[in-house]
């Protein structure tokens, strides 16, 4: 029998394959010549950033940055810093890399340490975690009517990941010193941190605005250890995938590349500041949409035979989005007199049933109770519910600002006021019917024009219809039902057709 049928395309980018995976980096670095030798480091600190990936057919390499920070003394007990960058590459096998669309990668830095070879070279060690969501284009035909047949139309709200990708902004910036008395003699240590200040997307493109801040903590000339901070402003204009207006952009931002140094103002003292590099943005877009899928189908007076696609969706997501202020402690080995200077940042975030999960990382450096310059770094996670449903979730988190208190001698709270948003939602398998075929003609000879049948509660007025070849409209129209679903134990009469 010739069916009368009716489609439409399917185009959705579903998440096919996660890889999670730790690797190491092993760096030696040798101190510029101009700079005096090690006696003691007392800081060594790595920052990594993801700043590009490529599709490689069978495999997808991510591109990044190291950003290795070190504080030492040189002989005569003088505080010293420098500041070297390394790039970095890694390889790692996909799937199903034909279909690959786009991928949504995060990576954290697990821990650091570093060994002294002699006064002028160090070997530098870091552990990383990367998380990498590699999403594949899915393109098929789909039913949405058939004339000859009864379908079930199942209609879904859903979360659509439309696009990903990684991209930096470069910053060029000078400013002074705050104590115009002084003169820089030496740089000790730079904490850099910035802030998603505005996201504002249009048609293809999605505009971005930083807010960066760099803590610089000095040496002046009469050997007093001072601290100077400049804040500037950056943005970026980013091409995006069909995205629209009301689309709602997922953002992360960190410091990719910096190099500092002292220079002279127009009055030929060292008291200028400049600082140069980048800023890797990676981004993820969200829309939200609307569909109907056909289920089920059935025939009067044929077999039929379906073919059925599985498609996972996001469905029912519920958007979040606040202020929040948390409390975080930190416990030291040393004890702290005084910290000189002390910067906060977000490494990561993550949702697992509707748990937030963050992680928050404080680094300081200070002076211990024999006056000694210390450095201080630790990782702690901090979680908060969204959600009293245990549901999946997309989610970030941007630090507004910060203080903390010195609680004793070797705890640090730390108070953050920061701004998430989430979507919560149900991950489900539709089973849609993407085509249909009338097979055998059934015997109807002997089918009774009225049926008696004992219904149960909760049972569906489609599968006692589909079960007796009739209408579900019939059925509701001659039991005077107002749900498809039946309330409680009852008899129907059931017409037939």
């Amino acid at each position: 029998m010739e069916l009368c049928k009716e489609y439409k395309s399917m185009c959705a980018n579903v998440k096919k394959e996660r890889i999670c995976e730790n690797f190491e980096l092993d760096f030696q670095e040798n101190i510029p010549q101009y700079l005096d030798d090690i006696e003691k480091v007392f800081k060594c600190s790595v920052c990594n950033a993801v700043t590009d990936y490529e599709n490689n057919g069978s495999s997808i390499t991510i591109y990044g940055k190291s950003i290795i920070s070190i504080t030492y003394l040189n002989s005569d007990h003088c505080p010293l810093s420098n500041v070297f960058e390394e790039e970095f590459s890694k390889s790692f096998d996909i799937e199903a890399p034909e279909f690959f669309n786009f991928a949504n990668i995060s990576l954290t830095t697990k821990y650091s340490n570093f060994r002294l070879i002699n006064q002028r070279r160090l070997d530098i060690h870091t552990s990383l975690n990367v998380k990498i969501d590699v999403y594949n284009k899915n393109t098929s035909k789909c039913l949405s009517n058939c004339k000859n047949a009864f379908v079930k139309e199942y209609d879904v709200s859903y979360l659509v990941n439309k696009d990903s990708g990684i991209t930096g902004v470069e910053y060029d910036e000078t400013f002074s010193i705050s104590n115009s008395n002084s003169q820089i003699k030496n740089i000790i240590n730079t904490f850099g941190s910035c802030i998603v200040d505005e996201c504002k997307i249009i048609k293809d493109k999605m505009l971005v605005k930083l807010k960066a801040e760099v803590s610089v903590l000095y040496q002046s000339e009469n050997n007093s250890i001072e601290k100077c901070c400049h804040s500037f402003s950056v943005s970026k204009i980013i091409d995006l995938r069909d995205a629209v207006e009301d689309d709602n952009a997922f953002v992360d931002a960190r410091f990719s590349a910096l190099y500092i140094k002292s220079k002279t103002d127009s009055n030929n003292k060292l008291c200028d500041i400049e600082v140069v590099g980048k800023i890797s943005i990676n981004y993820m877009i969200y829309s939200l949409g609307n569909d109907s899928f056909i289920t089920d189908s059935y025939m009067v007076n044929y077999d039929i035979q379906t073919e059925n696609i599985k498609l996972p969706v996001k469905t029912q997501p519920i958007y979040f989005f606040d202020d929040k202020t948390a409390e975080v402690s930190f416990d030291c080995e040393k004890n702290v007199i005084e910290i000189l200077d002390l910067r906060a940042r977000i490494d990561n975030c993550y949702i697992e049933k509707s748990v937030m999960y963050i992680s928050v990382c404080l680094s300081y450096l200070y002076y211990d109770e024999s006056s000694q310059l210390c450095f201080f770094e630790k990782t702690e996670e901090y979680s908060f519910t969204v959600s009293d449903n245990q549901l999946s979730g997309e989610a970030a988190a941007n630090l507004i600002s910060y203080d903390y208190v010195l609680t004793n001698t070797n705890k640090v709270n730390l108070r953050l006021n920061f701004q998430y948003k989430a979507y919560l939602y149900k991950s489900e398998n539709i089973m849609f019917i993407s085509d249909i075929e009338a097979s055998t003609q059934k015997d109807n000879a002997n089918m009774p024009q009225l049926t008696l049948y004992f219904a149960n509660k909760d049972e569906s007025v489609w599968n006692i219809a589909k079960q007796f070849s009739t209408s579900m409209s019939l059925i509701m129209e001659e039991n005077s039902l107002s749900s498809e679903v039946i309330d409680d134990k009852r008899i129907l009469l059931v017409p037939g057709m």
